[in-house]
C-alpha cells in the first residue's frame, strides 16, 4: 500500500499519478495549443521554421581574430549588433564561458559565450561576449 504523501499544494502522489502528464495553463483553457503562431501561419509552417532555425544554429563556422561577423538570420538574441551590422571578432575563447544567469527560463541561462565581438557605438569600440553559434562570417 502507498503512503499518503503530499507536497505543499495538498495533492497526494496517488492523485498526481492518476492525472494526465500534460500540464495545462489554467488561465488559457480556450487555446490549448502550446505554440505561438504568427498571423496566418499554420502549425506545419511553424514547425518548419523551428527546424530551419535549429539547423542554422547547429551550422558551424570557424572564426579568427579581426574577422568580420554578423548575426545569422533569425538567431539574434542581443540588442547589439543590429542585423546586417558587422562586428569584429576581438577574441575567440578557447573554452566557452557559460552565462551565469540563474533563471532557467531566461534565454541566456547557461548560454555558451565563445566569442568576444566589437561593435562601433557612439564613436567607441564596445565589446560583447556572445554565442558563436549565432554568428556567421560577414561577406559583402
Amino acid at each position: 500500500m502507498r503512503p499518503n504523501l503530499t507536497h505543499s499544494g495538498g495533492i497526494t502522489l496517488g492523485e498526481m499519478a492518476s492525472r494526465s502528464p500534460v500540464m495545462h495553463n489554467e488561465q488559457n483553457k480556450s487555446n490549448p495549443t502550446p505554440i505561438r503562431l504568427a498571423a496566418g501561419e499554420s502549425p506545419a509552417q511553424h514547425r518548419e521554421m523551428l527546424a530551419e532555425l535549429s539547423r542554422r544554429l547547429d551550422r558551424p563556422h570557424t572564426f579568427a581574430k579581426d574577422q568580420f561577423v554578423r548575426w545569422k538570420p533569425g538567431l539574434r538574441n542581443r540588442n547589439l549588433p543590429d542585423y546586417g551590422e558587422p562586428a569584429i571578432v576581438r577574441t575567440v575563447l578557447p573554452c566557452p564561458i557559460l552565462n551565469p544567469e540563474e533563471n532557467s527560463s531566461s534565454p541566456y541561462f547557461r548560454e555558451p559565450m565563445s566569442l568576444v565581438v566589437g561593435v562601433f557605438m557612439e564613436d567607441d569600440l564596445v565589446e560583447f561576449y556572445v554565442d558563436a553559434r549565432r554568428f556567421e562570417p560577414f561577406e559583402e
